[in-house]
């Protein structure tokens, strides 16, 4: 789990590519990270493995469409934890994903603002 939380080459290859659609994803995925992350805490408060799977492949398959590709690896390890039904999610992991999300959301929140 080395990789940085966002791809700076792949975000700017996805800007380029998707031209004026590219604002719009962007504005989505700003959206719906936070609420993503939320409902993994609350999954793994509530011991809900279904849900955790769900909610944790869902945030990985997004951030990996805008290049968050370190993000997308840290949902993904909780993702395989819960695919066999557990919840118990090790404390670094659950703060890697807190942090990843942290920095995904500043580039997002500053391309959006430019």
């Amino acid at each position: 789990m080395s990789q940085p939380a966002m791809d700076a080459n792949a975000f700017a290859e996805m800007k380029e590519l998707m031209g004026d659609t590219f604002k719009e994803v962007v504005s989505l995925c700003a959206q719906s990270l936070p609420e993503q992350l939320s409902n993994i805490e609350r999954a793994i408060k509530d011991q809900n493995a279904e849900t955790l799977f769900s909610i944790s492949h869902k945030m990985k398959s997004s951030c990996g469409s805008i290049g968050a590709f370190g993000l997308a690896e840290k949902a993904e390890a909780i993702e395989l934890i819960s695919r066999d039904g557990s919840t118990d999610i090790p404390e670094p992991a659950i703060n890697n994903l807190r942090d990843a999300t942290g920095q995904v959301l500043l580039i997002l929140n500053a391309e959006l603002n430019d």
